[in-house]
């Protein structure tokens, strides 16, 4: 596994409290009841392929845009709150990066479309998948992909 569950804990970890000032928990042992309301991810791009998720639950998502926005959270437009789970995401898949082989991009932060989840490669595998709790609620990151060939630019 290039990627092992603890390295992708510790990089979220490490985001939400620099970022956030939130205390994050990995859950073993739990079964995650309902899908969480809100999911943005971001598509991984290069020698490895593949996407980052995060679900979450609408007064997590608010609690984390006040943190992000410095506000409140509880009067933030829906729009608000799907924005700081974006940039969220982002800074995760940022970081994430140091550990993939190169070269590799990142998209811009996106919900899921699920026409495109049905059509998803047969290659690409799920590589993490962490319950994980802050201030109570539960929420999950995913991460699932491959490596794949690159071809190398000619030297001049």
């Amino acid at each position: 596994m290039l990627i092992s569950e603890d390295a992708l804990f510790q990089i979220i970890d490490d985001t939400w409290n620099s970022t956030l000032g939130l205390p994050v928990e990995r859950q073993v042992g739990l079964k995650l009841g309902a899908t969480p309301e809100l999911e943005v991810c971001v598509k991984i791009m290069g020698a490895w392929e593949g996407e980052l998720g995060l679900q979450c639950p609408l007064p997590l998502a608010r609690r984390i845009a006040g943190a992000i926005f410095e506000g409140k959270g509880e009067d933030d437009r829906e729009e608000d709150v799907l924005d700081a789970l974006s940039e969220l995401v982002h800074i995760i898949g940022g970081n994430l990066k140091a550990l993939l082989p190169h070269p590799v991009t990142l998209s811009l932060p996106c919900a899921p479309d699920p026409d495109q989840a049905a059509q998803a490669e047969p290659e690409a595998e799920a590589v993490s998948s962490l319950l994980l709790t802050c201030e109570g609620y539960l929420f999950v990151v995913r991460l699932c992909g491959r490596a794949v060939a690159v071809a190398e630019e000619p030297s001049i």
